[in-house]
């Protein structure tokens, strides 16, 4: 399978995006010196010089007496360089350097997670600044206080937060250290279950620090719900927390026994103080608290398959028995030598294969996607069935559960070595009844046919007519169709209506998948705004490239709607709705970690920067916090027409809304020729889709 996992954030093709952070290392004889110049010189500077413009954003972390500061320019480069040289000139500082900074982003879970992080980063800075400035008293209490409020956002049951504390005891491991006290670990067990912050704590004072971390915490949960982590959510939470540690200047030992203690309240404690509530969850779930750490490294195959189809069971990806059944039957381990088990089983894509200039080309998709299009797909005993993009081969094994006995399953590959990867993987798990081809899948495999079931993965930019003349009567394909040249991609259940119309009523998947190679390969267009910005069109729509390479050279322009939504919300198809209402043209914005940290560009993390242009003008899809877990909708626009667009813009989420936000979208594919492409059809060379709402 070809999934990409930052496929509504990927550069366009041979394009790197370029980083504006800059990074400055002021070296100090102590630790002690180095604070007292962060507390007098830095934090009044710094908090200055982004009141002012002259900075973006910054943040910084601590290497003993070395703090590395990350900062992100504003639009006066000339008053940049006035800044670095005034806050460089300190008798206090030993030694300057400014090496390239390079962001962890895979650490940290992604592009997307990546910027979730330099907002934290830069919010939790400009705090602990201002805190050390105050004297900065509590600060172990603090850090316990500020990482419980972010995992607890991200959806973590308390002992799954137990979990957290155990790897970032394992990462600040200090052999001689003594146990925790009994006292530690009372004090610790009074700050992980507080509901509320003292009268007098200095996140009373300043509540804005707890929400930037109860914020993060939610994003980071919302994008893990979506599969889009690059690393399983509590390695991404872990890592936060030494980070927090660091900017706070908690020691290495210190964090260890902060960390050992909450493990101990975690696991060994038996109960937990009256009234304790934890955020986003039911009174069932704070008490499931295990009787002992869990290391995966524990577990059996067998102990993390059935690991896995639990989550997947509980967020609603398995709805069937006999899709659940396939999935704890399947050993995925045969299919990935040389992956380690606990990454085997995780809910992230697996990338088996790039190109030379590291692009995914082949993966093992993630699991919750492969459960939702078997799911659509319905394959049942005895059907004849056809997968084009066979990659690791298990996919292929799942569909021969689901047609046991007396079906068949034929996959294909465009690679050789793909090919032979998926067959070697089959033999070793023992699915004997399932055919491997290695050729171009747009072609299908016209010897076999006809297929009672289709199943596509990869992102597709027609339905071929191999597809159509192989599928059979009454048969049902599902394909991640790119439904705008923008990229924007469902993946639709078509069922077959008769020889020349296919019909999808059921509720596609929102995905991104790597596209098709070989002869139906498709290449997106896409416009450049700036260094780590591009706008994502249709060319048919004859955009003024010019103009929009200029759009972001005027100021923005703001417009919101009283629209409140959730994450939870389903509304995952205003971006299609929007395609298929609006009469500007559409495109999708593709906006990097640099370009939203600095606020050049602030699209909502939902619906891939979806957008509408004219001439020289775009306006896009935002969201403002209104109160916890709830934002404002509205429209962001840059360009000489910014208003106007931005009016019309919030004037179709005012429809949209008042339509009662539409999410059922009902597409009919026809094949080419049959019928004449009317107004508002989506014309390929051998189908003709009508979408409506």
């Amino acid at each position: 399978m070809d999934l990409d996992p930052e496929a509504d954030t990927e550069a366009p093709p041979g394009v790197a995006p370029v980083s504006r952070w800059r990074q400055v290392n002021l070296s100090f004889a102590s630790w002690r010196a180095a604070e007292e110049y962060a507390a007098t010189r830095l934090a009044p500077a710094l908090a200055a010089a982004e009141d002012n413009g002259v900075l973006a954003a910054f943040w910084f972390i601590r290497k003993t007496e070395t703090w590395r500061l990350r900062l992100l320019p504003g639009g006066q480069l000339n008053q940049f360089y006035v800044l670095l040289a005034d806050i460089t000139a300190d008798d206090r500082i030993r030694d300057v350097m400014e090496p390239v900074y390079r962001p962890e982003a895979y650490a940290f879970g992604g592009d997307h997670a990546m910027t979730i992080a330099h907002t934290l980063f830069h919010a939790d800075s400009r705090h602990i600044l201002g805190h050390l400035a105050a004297g900065g008293d509590h600060r172990r209490e603090l850090g316990v206080l500020l990482a419980t409020r972010l995992i607890r956002a991200a959806g973590l049951e308390f002992s799954e937060q137990g979990d957290v504390w155990h790897q970032v005891a394992a990462r600040r491991h200090q052999p001689q250290a003594p146990t925790p006290s009994p006292g530690l670990i009372a004090a610790m067990q009074r700050l992980l279950t507080a509901a509320d912050d003292a009268p007098r704590s200095p996140l009373s004072a300043t509540p804005q620090w707890s929400r930037a971390h109860e914020q993060a915490g939610r994003d980071l949960g919302f994008l893990d719900r979506h599969g889009t982590l690059t690393r399983d959510l509590r390695g991404v939470l872990t890592h936060h927390i030494l980070f927090l540690f660091n900017r706070l200047g908690i020691s290495a030992a210190d964090t260890w026994h902060l960390a050992t203690a909450a493990v101990h309240v975690t696991f060994h404690t038996s109960t937990i103080p009256p009234g304790y509530h934890l955020a986003g969850t039911t009174d069932s779930r704070v008490k499931a608290v295990k009787n002992s750490p869990a290391d995966p490294a524990d577990f059996s195959a067998a102990d993390l398959r059935e690991q896995l189809v639990t989550t997947l069971k509980q967020r609603g990806h398995l709805r069937s028995a006999r899709v659940e059944q396939a999935f704890r039957t399947v050993p995925r381990e045969w299919f990935l030598p040389g992956v380690d088990l606990e990454t085997v089983y995780t809910r992230r894509q697996i990338v088996t294969k790039r190109d030379p200039t590291g692009a995914a080309l082949s993966s093992a998709s993630s699991p919750s996607l492969v459960a939702d299009m078997l799911e659509q797909l319905d394959p049942q005993p005895g059907d004849h069935i056809l997968e084009i993009g066979a990659a690791t081969g298990i996919n292929a094994a799942l569909l021969a559960e689901l047609t046991n006995p007396g079906g068949t399953v034929v996959t294909i590959e465009l690679d050789q070595d793909l090919a032979d990867g998926a067959r070697a993987g089959l033999d070793r798990a023992g699915y004997d009844t399932v055919e491997v081809i290695c050729g171009d899948g747009a072609l299908g495999h016209p010897e076999s046919a006809p297929y009672q079931r289709i199943i596509v993965t990869a992102g597709a930019w027609d339905i071929s007519a191999a597809w159509w003349h192989q599928l059979a009567e009454r048969g049902r394909l599902v394909v991640p169709l790119r439904v705008h040249e923008s990229g924007l991609t469902r993946c639709f259940a078509f069922d077959r209506a008769d020889p020349t119309t296919l019909v999808s009523t059921t509720a596609p998947l929102v995905c991104g998948f790597v596209p098709m190679r070989g002869a139906a390969e498709h290449t997106d267009q896409h416009v450049r705004l700036d260094t780590d910005a591009a706008l994502k069109l249709d060319a048919n729509d004859q955009p003024d490239r010019a103009a929009l390479a200029r759009a972001l050279c005027h100021a923005r322009y703001e417009r919101w709607t009283g629209i409140q939504v959730t994450d939870d919300d389903p509304i995952g198809h205003l971006d299609l709705w929007l395609l298929v209402n609006a009469s500007k043209p559409f495109g999708r914005l593709r906006a990097g970690d640099t370009a939203r940290t600095s606020g050049l560009l602030t699209p909502a993390y939902r619906w891939a920067g979806a957008a509408i242009y004219d001439g020289g003008t775009i306006a896009y899809l935002a969201f403002q916090q209104s109160s916890d877990g709830h934002h404002e909708l509205g429209a962001i626009a840059n360009g000489p027409d910014a208003d106007k667009l931005a009016a019309e813009l919030t004037d179709l989420l005012d429809q949209w809304d008042s339509a009662g936000r539409p999410n059922q979208p009902i597409v009919t594919a026809h094949r080419t020729g049959t019928r004449p492409v009317q107004t508002g059809n989506i014309s390929r060379p051998d189908t003709i889709l009508t979408i409506s709402f």
